[in-house]
């Protein structure tokens, strides 16, 4: 199969190999039958100008078919739960903690990162469009810096900016993706009963 019926479905040609290509496809038999067929394949794979797409709010569907357990609000699981998350974050003195408390469907995230010496830590993210409202950190003593805040359910990247200049991602985050300059973001999914 002639390479040029992928560029053209895809729209890479430059405008005079399309205007080419387009003469030579109401010329040529042969390719305007192979054309055809990839055109047919790809209308069947459901895709548009060769691009697969997924369907709109998948995220959401997908999350709403998996059942959430729930536990009685004061039940020993919970409290063990609380109390081992407790002392994680104790012992390690950073990370992001999570204590469940649904209200108008928001949860309750505690940010805390150690950082020695430093004298401001803000939390910037997608939840507060990157520092347009600046979230500051309250220093708890020996350079453990602590805020929380209610989130609404959702995926979020974040960083912490150190003393208005310094970026730190997140040293404990669960998941991390590049921020496109060379940095990491730290990952946060914020389930409406869980932290991922």
């Amino acid at each position: 199969m002639d390479k040029r019926i992928h560029l053209f479905i895809d729209n890479e040609l430059s405008p005079s190999d399309k205007q080419a290509f387009e003469k030579e496809l109401s010329e040529n038999k042969q390719l305007r039958e192979d054309y055809e067929k990839m055109s047919g394949l790809l209308k069947l794979a459901g895709t548009r100008n060769g691009q697969a797409r997924a369907p709109q709010n998948i995220t959401d569907r997908i999350m709403g078919t998996i059942e959430q357990p729930q536990e009685h609000p004061y039940s020993l699981l919970r409290f063990l739960r609380i109390a081992a998350a407790i002392a994680i974050v104790i012992a390690t003195g950073a990370g992001v903690f999570t204590y469940v408390h649904r209200e108008n469907n928001l949860v309750n995230i505690t940010f805390r990162v150690s950082v020695p010496n430093a004298k401001t830590v803000y939390v910037l993210g997608s939840f507060n469009q990157w520092g347009d409202v600046p979230e500051q950190l309250r220093n708890t003593g020996n350079g453990l810096f602590t805020l929380t805040l209610k989130l609404k359910p959702g995926i979020y990247q974040y960083v912490y900016k150190v003393d208005n200049n310094e970026i730190l991602s997140d040293p404990h985050a669960r998941l991390y993706t590049q921020d496109g300059f060379g940095q990491r973001n730290a990952i946060l999914i914020v389930k409406n009963t869980k932290l991922s």
